[in-house]
């Protein structure tokens, strides 16, 4: 296990972190499942080379937070949050890692906070919303559990054996992030960017070769009119499960050349 610690920000938000390595800084952010133990893999490839810092996100696992940090949940917002995480770890400048809602954290930084970011690596960004899901959050909590168990180990993954092998504790977590996903984060309001926004700072843009081709086409057309080069990974919505050692070396290339 790297070293882990609680660090309280000025937004009342108690994170837990992990921290490992040294070299520039790289932050990975947790998408949907709000919990970093799936990043176990990819952080410790990657303290080979940088400050690898990764935390729960508000409200989610191990980290806790006011009622408000989760109750209008925005990218603008868990962007303002990270960087007060950031300011508590005295971190000036990082390179930022996102998937899906992390995605869109990611982008935001790039948009409202470029001083903060030295790039960004984005996969699978949630570019509207779905309607199928905000249906899903209107259900009772044992219903929503019910339904995520099923769509984090097979809509969102290729390996469904790799997702349930990240073991019990991980997983009893997740019961609670599931209704605080469906209910907070599924809402999330994708936010309004310019071609401007996007090229503040150096973005890197996949989306899985093994997802349904129409789900994150969007991110193609958004990608495209702003200049920025986008490619796949052979994997569904969550590489680093699937193929973490493939998306650890593709974290590392990316984020080298723009240090």
């Amino acid at each position: 296990m790297p070293p882990s610690t609680i660090v309280n920000s000025e937004d009342g938000i108690q994170w837990y972190i992990e921290q490992q390595g040294s070299g520039p800084h790289l932050i990975l952010i947790p998408s949907g499942e709000g919990d970093c133990e799936s990043f176990a893999k990819i952080a410790a490839f990657l303290a080979r080379d940088f400050t690898v810092t990764t935390f729960d996100m508000p409200g989610m696992s191990r980290t806790t937070c006011p009622p408000s940090a989760v109750a209008d949940v925005t990218a603008p917002l868990l962007a303002k949050q990270i960087v007060g995480l950031m300011d508590e770890l005295k971190i000036q400048v990082a390179t930022f890692y996102g998937c899906s809602s992390a995605g869109l954290a990611a982008l935001s930084l790039v948009a409202n906070h470029p001083e903060r970011v030295q790039s960004a690596i984005v996969h699978e960004v949630p570019l509207h919303f779905l309607p199928d899901l905000e249906k899903l959050s209107k259900k009772d909590d044992a219903e929503i559990i019910i339904a995520c168990r099923q769509i984090f180990a097979t809509t969102f993954n290729k390996d469904p054996a790799a997702w349930e092998a990240l073991g019990c504790e991980f997983h009893a977590r997740l019961e609670r992030n599931y209704v605080t996903w469906l209910r907070s984060y599924t809402r999330l309001v994708p936010e309004e960017l310019s071609n401007e926004d996007l090229t503040r700072r150096p973005i890197t843009w996949t989306i899985g070769a093994l997802t349904a081709a129409g789900a994150f086409f969007d991110n193609v057309v958004t990608a495209t009119k702003a200049g920025i080069e986008i490619g796949t990974l052979q994997s569904k919505h969550f590489p680093q499960v699937s193929i973490p050692d493939v998306l650890a070396a593709h974290i590392k290339s990316s984020a080298l050349k723009y240090i």
